[in-house]
C-alpha cells in the first residue's frame, strides 16, 4: 500500500501558543499526532519530543519493517508493533528525565497517537486521548480509546456512564508520556483495504467532532484539503483548544493484485459467526490480526478425522464434503464454519473434511486466541457470553424436538456423534 500524508496544526482561537506537534515520514509509512501538556511551553517541548523520539526509533529499526515486508508473518508483525511500543516507551523516558532535571519543565507530558503503515497492515499505537479513526466503505470507526478517567471508572464497573460524564475528574488524563518512567501503550493490528483513509487527531477536533459529523466530512472530500477543513470546522465550533489533524490516504502499489480475501471479505465472514456477534469493530480488529489464510487444492484434507484439534476453520472460498468412516454425511460451502470447539479443547476431530474444490479457509489458532483472551478481557467476556447464548438456544432447540417428537409418537433422534445433525447455524461442530 501507498500511503500520503496531509497534516495541519492550529493554535485554535483560545490558546496564545500551540502545544500540538505532528510528523509525517512516508518512506517510513510513520504518522504521529502529539498533544503536549505542561505550560509555560513546556507542553509543546514534550510533544515535539515525543514526535522526534518516535521517528529516531522507527527509523533505526528500518530492518524490523523490511523484515515484515519480505515475510508477512504474524510473529513479525508482532514484532512491529513492539518496535512502535519500543519507540513511545522511548520518549516517555526522555521526556521524564529531561522534567526531572529542569523545574520549569517538571510536570510535562504528551499525548501520542502513532501509525505505521506497511504493505498489507497498519500498525497503531496510543497513549493519551489523542485519536485514529478509520473512514471505510462509507463508515467511520475510532480505533482507540481515550486513556481517561470517566472511561476507566466505566471500564472497571465503578462508575455509570451518566455518572462518569459528571465527574468533575471525567476528562483528567488516566495515561500520558512522561509524566511517569514507564507507560504502557495500547496497540492494534488492522489489515489495510485499498481507499482506506486514515485520521489522526487531537482533542482540539474530536471534542467538536463525532463520528457522524467526520463521516459527513469524509464522504467525497478530497484528502489534501481535508485536514484544513477540519481544522477550520473545529475553529468555527469553538477553537478553545490547539488543533492538529493528519489525513492518510491508501492507495494500491502499481502492479499489485487484490487478495482473494481481503479485509473487507474478512470482517464481512466473522462478522456472521454467532461466536462474534457481540464484538465491536476494533475489538474484531484483534480477532482478525490473528488469523491465518490457508489454500487447499481439491481433493485435499483440510481435516482428519481422529486428528488432534486446536484450529477453528472458516470457509472464505470453495466447497467441501464431510465424511464419517469415509461416508459423505454433509458438505460445506462458503461462509460455513467448523472447528470451533477445537479452540478449547483438544478432542480429535470426529469427522474429515475434504475440499471438494479449491478452497480458501480462514483459520484461528488455539493458541493465538488464548494468548489475546488473556490480554484483552472484554473480548474474552463477550466471546463466553456468545457461547452461553448459543448453547442455549441450541439445547431449547433439542428439547423442543424431542418434545414434538414424544408429543407425536416418534422415537427420540439417535444423538449424531458428528456433530452435523442440526441446521450447521446451530452447530458446535468438533470436526
Amino acid at each position: 500500500m501507498k500511503a500520503n500524508g496531509y497534516a495541519l496544526s492550529d493554535p485554535g482561537l483560545k490558546r496564545s501558543a500551540n502545544e500540538d506537534s505532528f510528523l509525517m515520514d512516508e518512506e517510513l509509512g510513520l504518522f504521529v499526532v502529539c498533544d503536549g501538556v505542561g505550560g509555560h511551553v513546556a507542553g509543546g517541548t514534550a510533544s515535539d519530543m515525543a514526535g522526534k523520539t518516535i521517528r529516531q526509533v522507527v527509523n533505526d529499526g528500518r530492518t524490523i519493517l523490511q523484515k515484515y515486508n519480505a515475510d508477512r508473518s504474524l510473529k513479525n508483525r508482532a514484532i512491529v508493533a513492539g518496535l512502535l511500543q519500543k519507540a513511545i516507551q522511548t520518549a516517555n523516558e526522555q521526556i521524564y528525565r529531561m522534567a526531572e532535571v529542569d523545574v520549569v519543565k517538571r510536570g510535562m507530558c504528551t499525548t501520542v497517537a502513532a501509525l505505521v503503515v506497511l504493505e498489507d497492515y497498519a500498525i497503531l499505537a496510543h497513549v493519551g486521548d489523542s485519536r485514529i479513526y478509520l473512514h471505510r466503505t462509507n463508515q467511520v470507526h475510532q480505533l482507540t480509546e481515550d486513556h481517561k478517567y470517566a472511561i476507566e471508572m466505566v471500564k472497571r464497573g465503578m462508575m455509570k456512564p451518566e455518572e462518569a460524564a459528571k465527574s468533575p475528574q471525567a476528562n483528567v488524563l488516566t495515561r500520558a508520556v512522561g509524566i511517569q518512567p514507564a507507560v504502557q501503550v495500547d496497540t492494534l493490528q488492522l489489515e489495510l483495504a485499498n481507499g482506506d483513509l486514515f485520521l489522526l487527531c487531537s482533542d482540539g477536533l474530536h471534542n467538536y467532532a463525532d463520528r457522524n459529523e467526520l463521516k459527513t466530512r469524509f464522504t467525497g472530500a478530497d484528502p489534501k484539503a481535508l485536514p484544513g477543513q477540519l481544522v477550520e470546522f473545529a475553529k468555527a465550533s469553538g477553537g478553545a483548544d490547539n488543533v492538529t489533524a493528519i489525513c492518510v490516504k491508501l492507495e494500491m502499489s502499481k502492479g499489485a493484485k487484490d487478495d482473494v480475501v481481503d479485509a473487507l471479505k474478512k470482517t464481512e465472514i466473522f462478522g456472521k459467526i454467532p461466536m462474534f456477534r457481540y464484538l465491536g469493530y476494533t475489538e474484531m480488529t484483534k480477532v482478525l490480526s490473528i488469523a491465518h489464510l490457508k489454500e487447499y487444492p481439491a481433493g485435499a484434507s483440510v481435516v482428519n478425522q481422529g486428528d488432534p484439534s486446536d484450529e477453528m476453520y472458516i470457509i472464505a472460498a470453495g466447497e467441501t464434503d464431510v465424511l464419517k468412516n469415509g461416508v459423505k454425511i454433509a458438505e460445506r460451502k462458503k461462509g460455513d464454519f467448523f472447528g470451533e470447539m477445537g479452540i478449547f479443547d483438544n478432542a480429535p476431530r470426529s469427522a474429515t473434511v475434504s475440499a471438494r474444490t479449491p478452497v480458501t479457509a480462514i483459520t484461528l489458532h488455539r493458541k493465538d486466541l488464548l494468548e489475546l483472551l488473556r490480554q484483552e478481557s472484554q473480548i474474552a467476556v463477550k466471546l463466553l457470553w456468545a457461547l452461553n447464548r448459543e448453547l442455549n438456544e441450541r439445547i431449547r432447540k433439542a428439547s423442543e424436538d424431542v418434545a414434538t417428537r414424544s408429543a407425536a409418537g416418534a422415537k427420540p433422534p439417535v444423538p449424531d456423534t458428528t456433530d452435523v445433525g442440526l441446521p450447521f447455524s446451530l452447530e458446535i461442530t468438533k470436526f
